[in-house]
């Protein structure tokens, strides 16, 4: 059969552990029972077609696959056969396979191999996370009322005691939880989808991916779906926890945007000593220009000094988490920058102000500009040929287990990718891996 040598199935198709596949789907094609079927394998490598050309569909893929002769040979049939229907693969994927726990365990498996031959560094990961418009229709939504029962954080009101007991305050005791009616659109054909604002003003379903990329060669080592209204920071430290079940250690670095802007996320990330380098998300505020929170100069733990000199007392902490200063009575009465007439300013600072200060200091050091540079080149890039080349702009399923699995096949697309570009420049002699190594003469 006439094929092309270097198509890049060909080369995928030297590097997949195929007798891995067949092993894993062995328990969904009992041979003892029915008819014979068709070879799973070949459903499979059908599957990895659509998502390595980005074809908007199988029914699709399979007429391309009758024209085109690579195609044939990578399933390892002859031109005059007949391949499977669109229908058997549809089933394959809803009836057989079912969840994602066969390709979160192809994933994992390539993952391993492609980490075996050095070519996933663990000194910087990159994360961020991404919109995939849901498979719905915007305009119709169906409202709910669901009780949200609000709890207060423990580690917060601990740091906010150990405030107030070294400065002899009283202490705040456990509020019960509170249950607040919450409004929820959700959509009638995906009710797992949730409203996001980010790209459209009057709100469109989606979900969000979390990703989780190597700096050195940009693999794609950890990926999560969840509704669009799941905040990244809130899948973040899962996701490293797993990467350290995976690999045996965490990176070094860790480089976010602001939208990972978050103190607890931050704590937690310092605990596994990372080198952290998040973006600064710049709240709104309705300070004057001149007499700006940041302006305050700290003289020690229970003084500040306003941009004027006027000094600033420590008076309590609150409930809220924010360490209260105020000055002397009457002494903003005639500053420049005074926002009220006859009203003395109120200074509060985070109970995780210390947090921020050391992101801050990570983020302007001479590392922390490095990784700056760093996230465009490696996750943005990542994001933009999963959408761009392999069809990952729109959700073509609905239910978070189903995006979850278009999500994974195109992970794994694009690692084997890369993974068989370095394994054909390792054959030339250069390798590219996290360790230098010599070639012996």
């Amino acid at each position: 059969m006439m094929y092309d040598p270097s198509h890049q199935l060909v080369k995928m198709d030297q590097v997949m552990d195929w007798n891995f596949v067949s092993k894993q789907l062995e328990v969904f094609y009992p041979y003892s029972i029915g008819r014979p079927t068709k070879d799973p394998i070949m459903l499979v490598k059908i599957l990895l077609i659509q998502y390595l050309e980005g074809f908007r569909s199988v029914r699709f893929t399979c007429k391309q696959v009758k024209q085109h002769a690579t195609y044939r040979w990578f399933l390892g049939i002859s031109p005059t056969e007949k391949i499977p229907d669109h229908s058997t693969i549809s089933k394959f994927l809803s009836q057989r396979l079912q969840g994602v726990a066969f390709w979160e365990e192809l994933f994992q498996h390539c993952l391993l191999f492609i980490h075996d031959e050095g070519f996933i560094a663990n000194e910087t990961w990159v994360a961020d996370e991404t919109e995939l418009k849901a498979n719905a229709n915007k305009r119709v939504r169906n409202v709910q009322i669901e009780e949200k029962i609000i709890e207060e954080k423990e580690d917060d009101l601990t740091l906010i005691n150990e405030h107030r007991a070294r400065h002899g305050k009283k202490l705040l005791m456990t509020k019960e939880p509170k249950v607040e009616e919450k409004r929820t659109n959700s959509s009638p054909v995906d009710p797992e989808a949730r409203l996001s604002v980010k790209h459209d003003e009057r709100g469109r379903f989606a979900y969000f991916e979390h990703r989780i990329v190597d700096s050195l060669h940009n693999f794609i080592i950890a990926t999560d779906v969840t509704a669009a209204n799941v905040p990244g920071h809130r899948k973040l430290v899962g996701q490293v926890d797993q990467l350290k079940q995976l690999f045996g250690q965490y990176a070094k670095e860790i480089a976010l945007d602001s939208g990972y802007y978050n103190a607890p996320l931050a704590r937690r990330l310092f605990e596994r000593r990372f080198f952290v380098y998040m973006s600064y998300r710049r709240f709104a505020t309705k300070d004057h220009p001149n007499c700006r929170r940041y302006q305050f100069k700290q003289v020690n733990e229970d003084l500040y000094a306003c941009p004027c000199g006027v000094p600033f007392y420590y008076k309590t902490t609150n409930r809220q988490g924010y360490h209260e200063f105020k000055p002397p009575k009457g002494s903003c009465q005639f500053c420049p920058f005074v926002k009220r007439e006859n009203e003395d300013r109120l200074l509060r600072i985070s109970i995780h102000q210390e947090i921020y200060n050391q992101l801050r200091g990570q983020r302007l050091s001479y590392r922390g500009k490095i990784l700056r540079s760093v996230r465009p080149a490696t996750v943005e890039l990542s994001f933009a040929h999963s959408k761009e080349l392999h069809g990952l702009r729109y959700a073509r399923y609905r239910g978070v287990q189903k995006v979850k699995r278009q999500v994974l096949m195109t992970a794994i697309i694009q690692n084997l990718k890369k993974w068989t570009k370095l394994r054909s420049l390792k054959q030339i002699g250069l390798h590219l891996t996290h360790e230098i190594i010599e070639e012996s003469v």
